[in-house]
């Protein structure tokens, strides 16, 4: 399978959790970052995918004639396949009736709605631009253009968020019956405005409390957890980020960007000034890149796989990548396995309700 990104990094605003590579209050250079698109997508001419996704900022910011001018480059330059899913990031204001009927007509296949809460008191906390009518409003809207596939982005584990606010909310955004939920727990991130105020989030005990309720919550509202942040009704699983974390190939455009083939991996500077010179001076955008060795796809093949419900089949992977774990690694498996963090059984590793909660932890340990 193959992969497309596309970023606009386009906002109104940036939210104080953000720590994305977005452009605030720059609307006049869109055109101009759309023709930087295209050229950048001459190196890839004539390429096939299986799955496109434009993420942000926020690419339903773009006017419907620029939006018009970006699926017109995807349309000249790629073979976007039969059955494709074109998924869009869009934000609950400005997404008009009209601009949702024109990205049925491009071909977008599915919303993804950052809602991330229904809690007017939180999405203000959050810095969001939206309310909890406005954000009901935009998914009835999604619904009635015609969109079978829907995500809902929701957040939780925000300082002082007691449990009975969290039924609340959680139930309130199941009830939209969406086809997939991507769940977040609040993190501070460099470069955001909770880092630079010194934002302190609940002690982790009490985030993995929440979490344990919110995952038994969507089963009985028939969501199946598949990677660690996702959740989807049959059949309705992210085709697009299954393909990053079994270690398929993606092409990335715009700024800050990154992209894999075969082992090599590449990517655009974050500077949307930059990315606009760089062609304006007949250079590519890129910033870097670096060739994987076999060792390094296998062990990112193992920590991406871990992120998997299903997990990951150590001796087919081996297989794969010609590798085989060390004993160092070995011995810190069998440690994670006997702390009940991790499973081994039959050459799947997976990762336990409680070793979820420490992954990254658990990959650190890995890498």
């Amino acid at each position: 399978m193959s992969s497309l990104y596309i970023h606009i990094p386009f906002c109104h605003r940036k939210c104080f959790y953000c720590s994305f590579v977005v452009s605030i209050g720059q609307e006049e250079k869109q055109t101009e970052y759309i023709k930087g698109l295209e050229k950048e997508s001459r190196s890839f001419d004539g390429m096939a995918f299986d799955t496109v996704y434009f993420g942000g900022g926020t690419p339903t910011l773009l006017d419907t004639e620029t939006l018009k001018e970006l699926f017109g480059v995807l349309r000249r330059r790629f073979l976007i396949k039969e059955g494709a899913e074109v998924t869009i990031e869009a934000n609950p204001e400005g997404l008009s009736p009209d601009k949702l009927g024109l990205l049925l007509d491009c071909g977008v296949s599915r919303i993804s709605l950052g809602v991330q809460s229904l809690n007017d008191r939180h999405l203000k906390y959050l810095g969001r631009n939206h309310n909890r009518e406005l954000a009901l409003k935009t998914y009835r809207d999604i619904v009635r253009a015609g969109f079978k596939n829907v995500n809902c982005d929701f957040m939780y584990a925000f300082p002082g968020q007691t449990m009975a606010e969290l039924e609340e909310d959680a139930r309130a955004i199941l009830e939209l019956r969406s086809q997939h939920l991507s769940l977040y727990t609040l993190t501070i991130e460099e470069r955001s405005r909770f880092f630079t105020k010194g934002v302190s989030l609940e002690h982790q005990d009490y985030q993995a409390r929440q979490f344990a309720f919110i995952t038994h919550l969507l089963g009985e509202y028939d969501f199946r957890q598949y990677e660690v942040s996702n959740f989807a009704r049959e059949g309705f699983e992210s085709r697009h980020n299954i393909n990053y974390w079994t270690g398929g190939d993606y092409i990335g455009l715009g700024v800050g960007a990154h992209s894999h083939i075969k082992g090599r991996r590449f990517w655009n500077g974050s500077s949307l000034s930059s990315y606009l010179s760089a062609f304006q001076n007949n250079r590519s955008p890129q910033e870097g890149e670096e060739v994987l060795t076999q060792e390094q796809q296998y062990i990112e093949r193992i920590l991406f796989g871990l992120r998997m419900k299903e997990g990951i089949n150590l001796e087919a992977v081996s297989k794969q990548y010609h590798c085989a774990l060390d004993e160092q690694r070995k011995e810190m498996i069998e440690l994670f396995v006997n702390k009940g963090l991790l499973i081994y059984n039959n050459h799947n590793l997976t990762a336990t309700p409680e070793g979820v909660l420490v992954l990254d932890e658990i990959c650190s340990k890995l890498i």
